[in-house]
């Protein structure tokens, strides 16, 4: 293959140029004749396409590749979701309850004791000291009298001896738990010296509410009254 090659410039050959310098000049193409270096006649003036080498150089350059074009397919944006309905509001606390007002005392003129007693002196004595605080008194001698009197007029409060000939007290408590009436509060007042068991089998009836041992004291007494049947002292 040749290493260079004369130009004709249509009057006279010129060179000779390599095939770089050749491509460079101006108007040279594919038609443009040329004869190689070393070769043997003048039939050697061909055109530029003829030769291998030149005939390359003249090729057009393949276009670059095509650059790949990346399509980014974005989704389609998600319907926004409606916002939940707001919670619903929480009841107000309902007002606490304002406490029972304590029903304000009554009058001891309002109020029936039943003393219950054989000894007419503890009897009297009983008698006068709840009706100097204003109490209805009315008396029994044992607990026969004692029912009897209940079932004329009921009592609001029994205070009653327990050692009483005919029916004693004891079993006069017993009769108030079976006659299935209105639980009446009873004090037991006596000067018989009992055992701390009979006392608590005592105080262990739905009634008793109240143990006075003899002598009574007023004071005390009266103090206990008023506070079982809501009363107001003196």
């Amino acid at each position: 293959m040749a290493t260079g090659y004369y130009l004709y410039d249509g009057k006279a050959a010129i060179g000779p140029f390599s095939p770089a310098d050749l491509i460079k000049r101006p108007g040279f193409g594919a038609a443009t004749l040329v004869f190689p270096v070393g070769a043997a006649s003048s039939d050697a003036w061909k055109p530029a396409a003829s030769f291998a080498d030149l005939a390359a150089a003249l090729a057009p350059a393949p276009p670059p590749p095509a650059r790949a074009e990346i399509t980014l397919v974005m989704p389609p944006p998600k319907p926004r979701e409606p916002d939940p309905p707001p919670a619903p509001a929480a009841p107000a606390p309902a007002p606490a309850a304002a406490p029972a007002a304590e029903a304000a005392p009554a009058a001891p003129s309002e109020k029936l004791v039943l003393v219950v007693d054989d000894d007419e002196g503890v009897r009297s004595f009983i008698e006068m000291s709840a009706m100097t605080q204003g109490f209805q008194v009315v008396t029994a001698v044992d607990g026969y009298d004692a029912t009897a009197k209940l079932k004329a007029k009921p009592a609001d409060l029994i205070v009653t001896d327990l050692m009483m000939p005919g029916q004693g007290g004891y079993e006069f408590l017993r009769s108030l738990q079976t006659a299935g009436g209105p639980r009446v509060p009873v004090f037991v007042v006596t000067g018989s010296s009992l055992d701390d068991s009979t006392i608590r089998l005592i105080r262990q009836e739905a009634n008793v509410v109240e143990f006075i041992p003899k002598p009574i004291r007023v004071p005390a007494f009266v103090a206990a009254l008023h506070k079982h049947l809501n009363t107001k002292p003196r």
